[in-house]
């Protein structure tokens, strides 16, 4: 048997009875709808407003993500320590999630996905180290921020591992690609120069190499220079001039432009005493919003004598042909309705395409490269998991309909109408995320004078336009140290 999505209008009685079931879901928002005012907030520095929101509006089933939108707002309105706090939270939910049992399962075939506990895409947990490191640079503890940079890119890996178990062999590819994380990598290496440990900076260094050698194109990374500046720096100082040899052959793209990034210091003796010591600035520019996911329905047509008795291979087949879109000829008697609720990823447009940061100090110039692609990790793992989850909404599909066979046998056609449309009432796509997250990171790098400097931002269009400035005052550069600093551009 082939089936076919039917457009509405060939089936006037039809259509009436799912607009009154649909008419009932609208009563029942999905979970972006429920929080679409958080974005809005966090851009508008409404922060108390859009913490409400989340407490308000997350689940029994949604509680890590209360506790990772927390922890990301509460950081961006400078309360670190509460922010990590809600970190943590997160993350012993996180862990809990994973090894808790399949019974979900069956209360999802009889309503919808919302009835999983969500659990954490890798990309959402990778950024937690991102975010807890930041707040304890902010507050001045250097070694908990060394600890996660130890944990950025173990966390990563250990939940595509956990991922990839609930998905067919012929799904993983695109999800095993981005199993190493090039900027969390380079993020962590930073860390620990800052700290002095050089062994473990050029291992991370070196890592970041491969990684964005590896995924620059399927992720549209850019490989800041300074990235093969670091490499030869800590490798020169180890005495590793074999490895950068080898790096050289195995990562060409990482050691293209190296000639417009010079070797950056990191003791105040090797930078000597002009202009009163130097230090070294990062600078970590999070761009717009994460992809959301939006529900989209579909209506497809059971017709009666048909048997279904393998009803997992039938929804196999139906989310295999999912994108199709045909007519039914007319005449054939349409037993059941078979309604679905499909999650969809939304790309969000690019705001910001590059940066051009500088201070008043003579030559103190400098690009943002886009390091972190956040859009493109989203939509990947959305790939690798839709056939999965459109098995499942195809299933409880099925398994309502013949649910709803039954009832018809013992009480007539209009008990079996009204469990279609129940049926339908009860399906609702799966739209959950961590709703707050930037599109992108960018990261900039420069040498300073010790002392305080006013830092110009300079936002750019994809054609190189400037389209905004952002001025950070008052950032202090201490010699022979690093200083980081991360803001939000909308």
């Amino acid at each position: 048997m082939s089936w076919r999505v039917i457009p509405r209008f060939l089936h006037p009685a039809v259509c009436l009875v799912l607009t009154a079931g649909l008419l009932h879901v609208s009563g029942c928002a999905t979970y972006t709808t429920r929080l679409e005012t958080v974005r809005p907030d966090l851009v508008a520095g409404r922060y108390e407003h859009a913490l409400e929101t989340v407490d308000q509006h997350t689940g029994k089933k949604d509680q890590v993500l209360r506790y990772l939108e927390r922890g990301l707002i509460l950081h961006f309105s400078d309360r670190f320590t509460e922010s990590n706090e809600a970190f943590a939270v997160a993350e012993g939910l996180a862990d809990e999630i994973w090894k808790t049992s399949l019974a979900e399962g069956a209360v999802s075939l009889l309503t919808s996905d919302m009835a999983f506990t969500y659990r954490p895409r890798p990309f959402e947990m990778a950024m937690v180290p991102y975010y807890k490191a930041l707040n304890y640079i902010f507050l001045g503890q250097r070694d908990e921020a060394l600890v996660e940079a130890r944990r950025s890119s173990e966390m990563l890996a250990q939940y595509i591992d956990l991922t990839l178990e609930s998905l067919r062999e012929e799904d993983r590819a695109g999800l095993e690609s981005i199993r190493s994380d090039a900027f969390m990598l380079y993020f962590a290496g930073m860390l620990y120069d800052w700290d002095g440990e050089w062994n473990d900076a050029f291992i991370s260094y070196r890592n970041a190499a491969v990684a964005f050698q590896a995924n620059r194109d399927v992720l549209d990374l850019e490989i800041p220079p300074s990235l093969a500046a670091d490499l030869i720096r800590t490798g020169s100082r180890l005495g590793f001039e074999d490895e950068l040899t080898g790096l050289r052959n195995e990562c060409p793209a990482v050691f293209a432009e190296l000639d417009t990034m010079p070797l950056a210091p990191t003791t105040p003796e090797e930078y000597g005493e002009p202009d009163g010591g130097r230090g070294e600035l990062v600078v970590l520019l999070e761009e717009g919003f994460i992809p959301l996911k939006v529900q989209s329905r579909m209506d497809l047509p059971i017709l009666s004598g048909e048997a279904y008795d393998d009803p997992s291979y039938w929804a196999w087949e139906m989310a295999d042909g999912s994108g199709e879109l045909h007519a039914w000829a007319a005449g054939h008697d349409v037993e059941y309705w078979l309604s679905v609720a499909l999650p969809q990823m939304r790309p969000e447009p690019r705001t910001l395409a590059g940066a051009r940061l500088s201070t008043a100090a003579p030559g103190s110039h400098a690009v943002g490269y886009q390091v972190a692609n956040l859009n493109a990790d989203a939509l990947i793992t959305f790939e690798a998991e839709k056939p999965s989850i459109y098995f499942r909404t195809f299933l409880r599909g099925l398994t309502k309909y013949l649910a709803t066979r039954g009832v018809k046998k013992k009480t007539g056609a209009f008990g079996g109408l009204l469990a279609n449309v129940l049926g339908a009432a009860t399906e609702r796509a799966d739209t959950r995320g961590w709703l707050t997250l930037p599109r992108g990171v960018f990261l900039a790098r420069m040498s300073l004078p010790a002392g305080v400097h006013d830092l110009k931002i300079e936002l750019l269009d994809e054609s190189g336009r400037g389209v905004d400035t952002l001025v950070v005052p008052d950032v202090e550069i201490r010699r022979g140290e690093w200083t980081f600093l991360n803001r939000r551009v909308f």
